[in-house]
């Protein structure tokens, strides 16, 4: 384990924090976003109609029709923040594509 990168060894605490935090599932979701650990089975039927990438999968959850109701102004203020459409594909600010380290 001393000879191994510090990509691997990240690959194998995410991994192991994965299984502990999978009944709670949010920290791992996005343990998962932020670092792309663990390697996850590939999408087979994509039903998202081309708005969520099957290599990825789901960035974000969308804004609820409760709040487009009742805070529309925030809601097209959190949209244009995103840099993307309300929906699951759009990464959000923490959410990159670069390397770990």
């Amino acid at each position: 384990m001393l000879a191994a990168t510090n990509e691997v060894k990240l690959q194998k605490i995410i991994t192991q924090k994965w299984i502990a935090g999978f009944p709670e599932g949010q920290e791992a979701w996005s343990d998962y976003r932020r670092t792309g650990y663990p390697k996850l089975f590939p999408v087979i039927k994509n039903y998202s109609g081309g708005t969520i990438s099957t290599q990825f999968g789901v960035r974000r959850i969308n804004y609820v029709t409760s709040e487009k109701a009742t805070n529309a102004g925030g809601v097209a203020s959190g949209v244009a923040k995103l840099g993307g459409p309300d929906n699951g594909g759009t990464r959000v600010w923490w959410d990159t594509t670069g390397p770990n380290f």
